[in-house]
């Protein structure tokens, strides 16, 4: 095996498509770890899972709304951190479909809840609710914040959007808590944004990563 060293690979003049091909169908192209490939998100054509950003939370907004680029990306992926509210609170939802925030009774929210004393069989949300009922009693001090992941399936038309979400946080008993499950849209939108906000009160900490996934 040979090594070819440049730092600009540029077609020919005479080839005015500017296209430049690596390898031939069912060639296999090795990366190796922890090679950073840069501006991949505004590459045509290339597949895979895209950084689209970190946001850190200032002031104290009431509610976070994140816009998905459904033109680009299948599904999505956000990482929240330390989310923290100014009062004890339940963590609720809303998806965005056509640019528009979806109020009627259309969410279903069916998620399991551990914590120190065992699971908790009660049922937050239910199907036909206003709004996703994604945690349950919340703490509001200053070490009780609220992490989740969630991957969400925007849906094309044909089913159901999804998101199959695992949350970690403290109660307002600083007991820590786990809930996971899946929160759906009963209709077969395509969701084209997502909100997060407290049931009382405001955020005044926290950060979010958002992945797209072609």
């Amino acid at each position: 095996m040979s090594t070819l060293k440049v730092s600009t690979i540029e077609p020919l003049d005479s080839d005015t498509t500017n296209t430049i091909s690596l390898g031939s169908s069912g060639d296999t192209l090795s990366i190796p770890s922890g090679v950073t490939l840069t501006n991949a998100g505004t590459a045509t054509g290339f597949s895979g899972i895209q950084n689209l950003g970190t946001t850190t939370v200032t002031g104290t907004p009431s509610e976070i709304d994140i816009d998905f680029d459904t033109s680009t990306y299948n599904q999505f992926r956000i990482f929240f951190e330390g989310m923290q509210g100014t009062a004890d609170f339940n963590m609720y939802a809303r998806a965005k479909v056509n640019g528009s925030i979806i109020t009627s009774s259309d969410y279903s929210s069916m998620t399991v809840k551990k914590h120190s004393g065992g699971f908790d069989s009660s049922t937050y949300g239910g199907q036909n609710g206003a709004f996703w009922y994604v945690s349950h009693n919340i703490g509001g001090a200053s070490n009780e914040t609220w992490n989740g992941d969630l991957l969400i399936n925007i849906g094309s038309g044909t089913g159901m959007p999804l998101i199959t979400m695992t949350t970690g946080y403290r109660d307002n008993s600083s007991n820590h808590v786990s809930n996971f499950g899946g929160l759906m849209l009963q209709t077969f939108s395509i969701v084209n944004g997502f909100r997060l906000y407290p049931s009382t009160g405001t955020f005044d900490a926290g950060k979010y990563t958002v992945w797209g996934i072609k």
